[in-house]
């Protein structure tokens, strides 16, 4: 690394931390959390754009302040996500938003 310039560059180099890794083809990761009925349409319109999706349910028993129907989440491998979320900025009109956990 080349000498810091900010002190955020010299904080991470006194403690040493590194660049962050590229981004991984083989890790999953998610890219939405939206309405079931959300869920299905929005990885279909992912797989025919080419982009591998998965769609999962996200059932909960406590309603709470983020949702109060049920949710499902989106997963795509991690070197497609900002493609991902382009498309599904694209189809709802807002940035996709993820679940706080």
């Amino acid at each position: 690394m080349a000498r810091p310039t900010t002190w955020r560059e010299a904080w991470d180099w006194l403690l040493g931390r590194d660049e962050p890794p590229p981004p991984d083809p083989d890790r999953t990761v998610e890219a939405a959390w939206l309405p079931s009925w959300q869920g299905r349409m929005i990885t279909d319109e992912l797989v025919a754009d080419g982009i591998p999706a998965v769609v999962v349910d996200d059932y909960n028993i406590n309603l709470t302040m983020y949702s109060r129907e049920p949710m499902a989440r989106i997963f795509v491998t991690e070197d497609r996500r900002a493609e991902a979320e382009d498309v599904i900025e694209e189809i709802l009109g807002h940035p996709p938003r993820r679940r706080m956990l």
